[in-house]
């Protein structure tokens, strides 16, 4: 009875403690522009519990806020206009005649691609190498491509997180936090092959 106790005690804690991070993530990107240094806050709290660091939730977000706060919001208003870029030449190859349009169609949708997958890998990059801000978008793609099936499987839960999080706007309040954990182990666990350090 006691352990059956300290085991729904332990997920109830731990259940909070997503809650209390999303809360967090949700309250910081209110003013709009502070979406990126906010979800780079998340990554380095959920990286903190992925590597066993366990910690004030508030003090280490608001740390991770501060630490990462220059370069999230570079590499994050680099990363929209480049997406807005995307969107722009989609709009544009519309207009062009029939020849030109399909291969103008075949590159933008090559380098959708390749932006969405670097995108999984983005913010665990910033928060787990000491890199410049210019560095974090070119890592992201390399890791993404060169680990092609996490990078799929972390695509896969964030547009889970996302279509769960349309139909039940209520499940706001946890999913994010939910998915950037899961998204975080699982390129964790190729960080520590890049690294070579011991799996968890």
């Amino acid at each position: 009875m006691n352990t059956l106790d300290t085991k729904a005690y332990q997920w109830l804690e731990r259940a909070t403690d997503f809650f209390l991070l999303n809360l967090l993530w949700l309250v910081a990107c209110v003013p709009v522009v502070t979406i990126f240094p906010s979800t780079a806050a998340m990554f380095g709290v959920v990286r903190g519990w992925a590597r066993g660091k366990e910690a004030g939730i508030f003090g280490a977000f608001v740390l991770r806020f501060r630490q990462n706060f220059r370069q999230s919001l570079a590499v994050g208003v680099l990363w929209a206009l480049f997406g807005g870029a995307l969107f722009l030449d989609f709009l544009i190859a519309n207009e062009l005649p029939a020849g030109p349009q399909v291969v103008m169609r075949f590159l933008l949708v090559l380098a959708s691609i390749l932006y969405a997958l670097a995108s999984v890998f983005l913010f665990p990059v910033m928060v787990h190498y000491d890199t410049g801000w210019t560095a974090v978008p070119k890592n992201a793609l390399l890791l993404a491509v060169g680990r092609l099936p996490i990078t799929l499987l972390c695509l896969t839960i964030a547009v889970a997180a996302a279509a769960v999080t349309f139909f039940v706007p209520l499940l706001l309040v946890a999913t994010p936090s939910v998915a950037a954990y899961a998204v975080y182990r699982l390129c964790d666990r190729e960080f520590r092959k890049i690294d070579g350090t011991p799996d968890r």
